[in-house]
């Protein structure tokens, strides 16, 4: 048999490589905070055609740390005629994303095809400051050494603080149970449910949507969603009766694994909090839908629920000792001309929860300056019309748009350091928090059909690719993507300027940023390699100051 020749290189985690075209972004060495996950890739392809299955090996001080994974290629298949000119590739192609475990069949090294494999290191807190050399070698299926490169990563003595903005993307509970075939809040359930919650604080996040009723989100009008309800009803006349043993077990669960804020949800349809959320409850011992679509959401019979349920409900999450830590909802975008509907929404919920925000993504300022939001969500591109007003607290949030005008967003198809930079974006601004809706949105637009993730990127043709999710589902287990481990990313080089602000001063750590270009959501190095050299110049900037 043929010997197989191979050309490898070491890359940097910012580099999303095509399959036909030559990586450029070299890198051997880099620099990390105790506690921080960092990562680069291995970039391998075959220059003689001769199948084999390859393994990786790491050695060295921080290998115990060190976990490898294929990158797999995903379908950008929605583009947009409107996309500005900062897009990694505009033609409807493959784009590396999923990250997958080295299983049976190791490292795949195509010929004449340029694929890579990434590397994440957990750096330990306490680790002693220094450079420390980690070998990786790449045996062919008989083993045989085929290449050994070295990468030197500098741990900086000081440990990555934990981050004080409120980071939230939405978790679809129906997503979970129909990918994995379980029941939704049973055993099974929670056992993956764990990986999905480790795969989302890994990420960055740090609340977590809790579905009190089935979250009336990216539902067709009149249709439903799996039921995912966590509060059990029993309904008698027109009283009710709360269990919330099943919402106790949810947030236990979540708050051991790392979830700090709890995000109720929405008490409304979305778009204008026209009708109910599908609420389930027994009757006469039957198991049956009491509300939705077809209820207003100012009908007699649901106030009167509310009028029960959210005094209940204060107390149990009183009782746990969680209630400073809960965010309510009470619907989705709604735009301007909504006011009247959201008005008697705010009405119905804030007479019973008070003390705690209602919080909402919504883009128009008049919602705030009527006071009927106590923490406007803003999409970034409109995020001057609160700043300018210096609302606070104000979180902002970025979804299905903006495409275009060089917004930070999180499509397959963007260049890594584009949705990277968000991190140092949130930071300048100043805000307390950011909000995504999809972190496993598994189905078609509006939840008419579900979809395979890893063939479907875009809906079925009604977002950009990759909005809906940044996690794949495995076998029993949870799949990271080149955009999560990014995501988190931009959010540690946040809590790195926030160490930096502790040493030098915030006033300072701005000055810095603003030399470097970074400024509001739009302007910023439009370069992977600026930013790279960026997040360096924090770190020598720490390490100075120590």
């Amino acid at each position: 048999m043929e010997e197989q020749r191979v050309e490898v290189r070491l890359i940097s985690a910012l580099e999303k490589v095509l399959p036909n075209k030559e990586p450029t972004m070299y890198e051997m060495n880099g620099s990390a905070l105790q506690g921080e996950r960092y990562h680069f890739q291995i970039a391998f392809k075959a220059l003689s055609y001769n199948f084999t299955r390859n393994t990786i090996q790491v050695k060295g001080e921080l290998a115990p740390y060190t976990q490898v994974r294929y990158v797999q290629l995903a379908p950008s298949t929605y583009v947009d005629n409107d996309l500005d000119d900062y897009y990694l590739t505009k033609d409807c192609t493959l784009v590396p994303d999923p990250l997958m475990p080295l299983n049976t069949m190791g490292v795949m090294i195509y010929y004449g095809q340029w694929r890579t494999a990434w590397v994440s290191v957990c750096v330990p807190v306490g680790m002693k400051a220094g450079v420390y050399p980690l070998t990786l070698e790449l045996y062919d299926m008989a083993g045989k050494l085929m290449s050994t490169l070295t990468y030197h990563l500098e741990v900086i003595g000081a440990k990555l603080p934990e981050t004080d903005l409120v980071l939230t993307n939405w978790m679809h509970y129906d997503g979970i149970c129909a990918k994995h075939g379980v029941k939704v809040f049973g055993e099974k359930f929670y056992r993956i449910f764990d990986k999905y919650l480790d795969a989302f604080t890994k990420s960055g996040f740090n609340m977590l949507l809790t579905p009190l009723f089935t979250p009336p989100l990216d539902t067709n009008i009149g249709d439903e969603r799996m039921t995912a309800q966590l509060v059990e009803i029993e309904k008698d006349g027109g009283r009710y009766a709360f269990k919330f043993d099943k919402l106790k077990k949810f947030i236990r669960f979540a708050m051991r694994r790392g979830v700090r804020y709890l995000e109720l949800s929405h008490l409304f349809t979305q778009w204008g909090g026209k009708a109910c959320p599908k609420i389930m409850a027994k009757v006469d011992g039957r198991e049956q839908r009491i509300f939705g679509w077809d209820v207003p959401s100012d009908d007699p019979s649901y106030v009167a629920f509310l009028d029960q349920f959210l005094p209940a409900l204060k107390e149990a999450l009183k009782g746990m000792g969680v209630w400073e830590l809960c965010y309510f909802h009470l619907t989705d975008e709604p735009h301007a001309d909504h006011i009247p509907a959201y008005i008697k929404c705010r009405e119905l919920v804030k007479k019973h929860i008070e003390g705690r925000p209602i919080m909402d993504a919504m883009s128009h300022y008049d919602f705030y300056e009527q006071g009927l939001v106590d923490i406007p969500v803003p999409t970034i591109t409109v995020y001057p019309d609160f700043a300018k007003h210096n609302v606070n607290p104000l979180f902002v949030y970025n979804c299905c748009g903006p495409r275009n005008g060089y917004f930070s967003n999180r499509f397959i198809n963007m260049p890594a350091e584009r949705t990277r930079i968000l991190g140092l974006q949130l930071y300048q601004t100043g805000v307390q928090g950011y909000l995504h809706w999809g972190f496993n949105f598994y189905n078609s637009f509006l939840s008419l059909e579900e979809i395979d993730p890893y063939a479907t990127t875009d809906a079925f043709g009604a977002y950009t690719a990759g909005d809906g999710y940044i996690v794949y589902p495995g076998q029993d287990s949870v799949n990271g993507s080149i955009r999560s481990e990014t995501i988190n990313d931009g959010f540690q080089d946040y809590r790195a300027m926030k160490l930096l602000e502790s040493l030098v001063g915030r006033e300072q750590a701005l000055a810095f940023l603003q030399e470097k270009g970074v400024e509001g959501y739009q302007t910023y190095p439009r370069d992977a390699k600026k930013i790279k050299e960026l997040r360096e110049e924090i770190n020598l900037r720490i390490k100075n100051c120590l």
